[in-house]
């Protein structure tokens, strides 16, 4: 397999669906070298390795953000794509994609709606739209800014990053990159002093909240992963336990007895609120909040931990009713359009999570990608507010879906 260059334009049959928005139709395009050509890419120093990850940077002109996974494909190897492909015969994946038309929009009309508002509140952090990022780990794959450029575009769009601890930078660079808000995701280790010392070290950078994911709890992998040899490129640590820049620890020695207990003792050792990731069973979202959790967050971890399980927006509705508006509800898997951030609110949810479309825009655009991945999808949220007669979140309840 001879891997694709990515400084080159593809063959005229391959052209990029998502091209780089023309500069009398956006000023901030200016890295973009015009409508018919790929996006500008950054000065970096060649890659000691064959298949480089993408150094584009430009803001996106985007249709549908399905495309922009063709694009990602054809800017990337398929052994760096490999990461991020689902897991077992993706049956969960293609679930979280088709729950969605399971619950159709029931539009209200002569609603009088003479604005949109999006804005809504998560524990106490204002957010222009009730959309934020999901923690992805190993960035540094996919672009040679990695969480840096996630975290700059997260921000330009005005929302919240979610840090994840397997990220290729430290959390601090993190921090530093985005001018929104933050914060840390955490795979326990076994040592608790190392967890004591991540819990520390989030605080001070300015996190203002612990994400324990709960779900993974094994090296998952996909298929194509393991068919490439399970590479990683040579130069990707995982930023915060890097001897080179201040970390210790043993990332990989993670903690897979894991308890409601240990919801307790990130509470304690942080200072700051805990949001418990990767429920999907009601008692199980019952258990956490007695434990103390500030918030839950329904998720099968996109269809890439265990394969053959139903999709998070099956279980949603059903978690949302135990938890009774106790804590936020936080959602993620399979989200692809504004309408289904419309029916997963809908549905129970406060706020929706967004994933692999994140890591599409990051390959396709850098910062400036994944901003306008976040431009579009409001932009189809709001279509489909406007439409469905819903004028503010609060007006999307259950009645608002079939």
């Amino acid at each position: 397999m001879t891997p694709r260059p990515t400084h080159a334009p593809p063959p005229q049959a391959s052209t990029p669906t998502s091209r780089p928005i023309p500069a009398q139709r956006r000023a901030s395009a200016a890295l973009a070298d015009g409508p018919d050509r790929p996006c500008k890419a950054k000065p970096q120093p060649a890659p000691p390795w064959v298949d480089p990850a993408s150094n584009r940077e430009c803001d996106l002109e985007i249709v549908n953000l399905q495309d922009l996974e063709q694009d990602a494909k054809r800017i990337l190897s398929p052994r760096r794509y490999s990461f991020i492909e689902p897991v077992g015969d993706g049956v969960s994946y293609r679930e979280n994609l088709r729950a969605f038309e399971a619950h159709p929009i029931l539009p209200r009309r002569l609603r009088g709606i003479k604005a949109i508002d999006l804005r809504t509140q998560l524990l106490g952090q204002a957010l222009p739209f009730p959309i934020i990022t999901c923690p992805m780990g190993s960035h540094g794959r996919f672009h040679v800014e990695a969480e840096n450029a996630t975290a700059r575009g997260t921000g330009a769009a005005g929302t919240l990053y979610v840090s994840s601890g397997a990220a290729n930078q430290t959390m601090e660079d993190i921090a530093g990159a985005t001018s929104g808000p933050k914060w840390f995701q955490i795979y326990m280790n076994r040592d608790m002093e190392i967890n004591r010392w991540l819990c520390k070290r989030a605080r001070e950078a300015g996190y203002t909240a612990i994400v324990f994911t709960v779900d993974a709890l094994g090296a998952s992998q996909s298929d194509a992963y393991v068919r490439h040899g399970r590479y990683t490129p040579p130069d990707l640590t995982i930023g915060n336990h890097d001897p080179k820049r201040g970390g210790r620890g043993d990332f990989r020695d993670q903690k897979r007895d894991i308890t409601f207990e240990d919801i307790r003792f990130l509470r304690e050792e942080s200072g700051l609120p805990v949001v418990v990731k990767g429920l999907t069973h009601p008692d199980d979202v019952d258990k956490a909040i007695g434990a103390g959790a500030a918030a839950v967050w329904i998720s099968n971890h996109g269809g890439r931990q265990i394969d053959g399980v139903p999709a998070s927006l099956t279980l949603l509705e059903a978690a949302a009713k135990r938890v009774a508006g106790r804590v936020p509800v936080i959602f993620d898997s399979g989200v692809r359009r504004g309408i289904d951030v419309f029916k997963a609110i809908a549905l129970g949810a406060d706020v929706v999570a967004v994933g692999r479309p994140v890591l599409w825009g990051l390959i396709n655009g850098g910062a400036g990608g994944v901003k306008t991945v976040y431009e579009h999808i409001v932009r189809e949220l709001k279509e489909a507010m406007l439409l469905a007669g819903r004028a503010n979140v609060k007006d999307i309840t259950r009645d608002s879906v079939g």
